[in-house]
């Protein structure tokens, strides 16, 4: 999903989300859920094994920027105050569970730099409270909106969730894939950033749109924009990523500049990239690297998360003008294009 990168386009406190996501869950409610014997002792137990992984990630930091886009989203679609900031938490409660699950797929060591949840607690408990996070943010619905806003979300969410699994699952497999000779091209990248990359950010958005009671024209456009903001810093971040020495190759990740080269040939022939992928060898290694840093590589590769950017923008152009629309520009400036917007 988007990388922690990307700077906050405001500061966020953690107080709406420790209403979401308590480090323990009230007595009363665990009585309400378990049964009166539930006590302090059973608080405690569930508060390291269910609370405490999620907000291991919550404490390191991250830029929190979904809540911005549901509250700019729900101004944008109309709506008024008192504003419904712990519905605007669900997805940063969703992304972050997700991370959980995520580094379990990857075998990840850092997350946020120290351990992922799995290393810490083990995997069966880090992926139970993963879980455990995604079906609390349907009971935070629940809580508050109305019947109507509440059923449009669940299905809302329940078409996201699919899709984000979905891509997902194209991420875990397209390494696989290019490496048995199935010529992925660089749409195949951009429809699977729209799923998984995209999807929190169209939660984020669809939600503020639907808490605001947005029409559907509305909703579609923010969603829309979502999406594309989505491929965009997908994109951008991979280029990013090779500088830093990314290890989505070494993973067996299919990434856009290596879409790009294979599907170019421009700078070496498609079977003999697919020979430097397989090569296992250091040599091979650093020439494939060289190759996927090459200055014309990479602006193609630039040109691409602009051309979404600007797709974005011209979703959000459809909307009423005013500063929480102008803020979404910015803030897709910052996420999607390097700051510019262009």
């Amino acid at each position: 999903m988007i990388h922690e990168r990307a700077r906050a386009a405001a500061a966020v406190s953690l107080d709406a989300f420790h209403d979401v996501w308590p480090r323990a869950f009230p007595l009363g409610e665990l009585r309400q859920l378990l049964g009166e014997n539930a006590d302090a002792l059973l608080a405690e137990v569930l508060a390291r094994q269910v609370n405490a992984p999620v907000w291991t990630l919550v404490d390191r930091g991250g830029k929190r920027w979904r809540t911005t886009i549901g509250r700019l989203a729900y101004r944008v679609a109309g709506g008024g105050g008192p504003e419904p900031e712990p519905v605007f938490e669900v997805p940063e409660l969703l992304h972050n569970a997700s991370l959980v699950i995520d580094d379990i797929e990857d075998a990840a060591t850092e997350r946020r730099g120290g351990a992922p949840a799995h290393l810490s607690y083990g995997v069966p408990i880090a992926l139970n409270a993963a879980n455990a996070a995604y079906f609390r943010a349907l009971a935070v619905l629940r809580g508050h909106l109305d019947d109507a806003r509440r059923l449009r979300a669940l299905d809302m969410l329940s078409e996201e969730l699919f899709a984000a699994h979905l891509g997902q699952a194209l991420d875990l497999t397209f390494g696989t894939w290019v490496k048995l000779g199935a010529k992925l091209r660089t749409t195949h990248y951009e429809l699977l950033a729209r799923a998984k990359t995209g999807a929190l950010v169209r939660i984020a958005a669809r939600l503020g749109a639907i808490a605001a009671c947005a029409d559907a024209r509305v909703e579609g456009a923010l969603a829309t924009w979502a999406g594309e903001l989505g491929v965009a810093y997908q994109i951008r971040d991979d280029v990013d990523d090779l500088a830093l020495g990314s290890s989505d190759l070494e993973r067996g990740r299919a990434t856009y500049p290596l879409l790009a080269l294979l599907e170019d040939e421009s700078l070496l022939p498609r079977d003999e990239v697919l020979v430097l992928l397989d090569g296992g060898d250091a040599r091979s290694a650093a020439y494939l690297q060289a190759l996927l840093e090459d200055g014309a590589l990479s602006r193609r590769c630039l040109d691409a998360a602009r051309a979404a950017g600007r797709r974005a923008i011209a979703a959000l152009e459809t909307l009423a003008p005013g500063p929480s629309r102008d803020a979404l520009v910015a803030l897709t400036g910052q996420l999607a294009t390097g700051g510019d917007g262009s």
